[in-house]
């Protein structure tokens, strides 16, 4: 997401395209879940901003990673 091409930080259309590559190469989908969207919010901001980005990918992996 950080590297989107989308200037004005397009978060949706990244997390489709994200799915649509993960789902293409069968290793699942990410799903962000109602009550924890806050809290990626903030971890998305922290990443912008150039923080630890270990955070983010632990979060992404543990709970939103969705495979079928």
């Amino acid at each position: 997401m950080k590297t989107q091409i989308f200037i004005d930080g397009n978060k949706r259309a990244s997390i489709i395209f994200a799915n649509h590559y993960m789902i293409q190469h069968g290793i699942g989908l990410l799903v962000v879940p109602e009550n924890k969207v806050p809290e990626f919010k903030s971890m998305l901001v922290a990443y912008y901003e150039g923080r630890n980005e270990a955070v983010i990918k632990e979060f992404l992996k543990e709970q939103c990673w969705r495979q079928f």
